[in-house]
C-alpha cells in the first residue's frame, strides 16, 4: 500500500492534505501546476479570482491556491461523491470553508456538467453558465494502453478512474476544452496537466476550433523534462 495512505495523510505544497484509498495521490509535479497559476494570477490585474477545478479528488490543487492567496475562491467539482467528501474534510481542516465551493458534478461527453450536490450548503449554482477567471485540471490522462504499465501499487491501490483517459488519454480533454471555452471569462485562461503527447493535439484544437477564442499559449516541462502542463488563453 502506498505510504500515503498508510500515513493518512501527505504535505502538497504548503500544506497537508488528509488520504485515503482510493482518491488520488497527488504528485509532486503537480505543484508546478499550481505555482503557474499562483505566478500568472500574480501577473495579472484581478483584485480577486474565481477558480474552477475539474476533477478535484482529494482537493489538493484547489486548497493549495485558496491557502496561497486570499483573494481566490475556488469551486472544485469531481464525479466521485468519495473524492468530494475527502475534499469537504481537507478544506474544513483548513479553515477554508468560506472560499472553497464543493460540488459532486461530473464533465459529460457533450461538454456539460451534470451537477448531483452541492455539498456545502451554497446557493444553487448553474455551472454551464456561471463563468471563471480561471479553469485549472488535472484530469484523467494517461491513455488505457499505458495503463498495465503503471506501477502495481498504483493500479492496485489508486481509482484508475482518475487515471485512464482513454484509448488517446483524451477523453476527458476534449470535453474540458469546449466547456472552458464556455465559462472561461474573455482572457481567462485554463491550466491543464496532460501526457506529453497531448500538446501537440491542444494546439490543433485551437487553431481548429477559432470560434472557441482559445490560444494555446504555452507547453511547460515537468521535473523529468517532459511536457506536463499546458496553458490556454481565451481571447478578450
Amino acid at each position: 500500500m502506498p505510504v500515503q495512505y498508510i500515513i493518512g495523510e501527505w504535505d502538497f505544497r504548503d500544506i497537508t492534505v488528509k488520504l485515503v484509498p482510493p482518491i488520488f495521490i497527488p504528485r509532486p509535479e503537480t505543484e508546478i501546476l499550481v505555482d503557474f497559476v499562483l505566478k500568472r494570477l500574480n501577473s495579472s490585474q484581478l483584485d480577486s479570482c474565481e477558480i474552477l477545478e475539474i476533477g478535484c479528488g482529494s482537493g489538493a490543487i484547489s486548497l493549495a491556491l485558496a491557502h496561497a492567496c486570499k483573494k481566490i475562491k475556488c469551486t472544485a467539482i469531481d464525479a466521485s461523491p468519495y473524492a468530494c467528501d475527502l475534499t469537504v474534510t481537507n478544506r474544513n481542516n483548513l479553515n477554508l470553508t468560506n472560499r472553497i465551493t464543493v460540488i459532486h458534478a461530473t464533465l459529460k461527453p457533450d461538454a456539460t456538467v451534470e451537477i448531483s450536490k452541492i455539498l456545502n450548503g451554497a446557493s444553487d449554482v448553474n455551472l454551464n453558465s456561471r463563468s471563471f477567471d480561471f479553469v485549472v485540471s488535472n484530469p484523467p490522462y494517461v491513455p488505457t494502453k499505458n495503463i498495465p504499465k503503471l506501477q502495481s501499487e498504483i493500479k492496485i491501490y489508486e481509482d484508475l478512474r482518475a487515471l485512464d483517459g482513454g484509448d488517446d488519454g483524451l477523453k476527458v480533454i476534449k470535453p474540458l476544452l469546449k466547456y472552458t471555452a464556455r465559462v472561461l471569462k474573455p482572457g481567462g485562461r485554463l491550466f491543464l496537466e496532460v501526457d506529453p503527447t497531448h500538446p501537440e493535439y491542444i494546439q490543433f484544437f485551437t487553431n481548429k476550433y477559432p470560434d472557441f477564442k482559445l490560444h494555446h499559449e504555452h507547453t511547460y516541462k515537468d521535473f523529468c523534462n517532459n511536457d506536463r502542463f499546458v496553458e490556454v488563453v481565451k481571447a478578450a
